[in-house]
């Protein structure tokens, strides 16, 4: 956030505030939800694993990943992709 604050000239907390008021949420969802998408995309391949995942993601830790996908998702980024997993294998045959 610091870094985006810096690019469009405001202090942090004014950057904070005015992204809030314009976007109906913080700056910290907004960052988590893109980061949850980008995840979901990576899961979807079966050669990946989920620490890698939680890594390109952004995520600085696995437990903060898993934690925080749960929370999103109602499951754990292993259910998550196991259940594409088995739905891409069903759809085959």
């Amino acid at each position: 956030m610091d870094d985006l604050a810096d690019l469009a000239g405001f202090s942090k907390f004014h950057f904070a505030r005015l992204f809030k008021q314009f976007s109906n949420m913080s700056c910290y969802d907004y960052l988590t939800q893109k980061r949850i998408a980008h995840a979901e995309r990576l899961l979807i391949k079966p050669d990946i694993s989920i620490t890698e995942v939680a890594m390109q993601s952004g995520f600085n830790s696995l437990s903060t990943f898993n934690r925080i996908f749960k929370a999103a998702k109602n499951c754990t980024p292993s259910e998550y992709k196991n259940l594409n997993y088995k739905a891409k294998k069903q759809k085959r045959g």
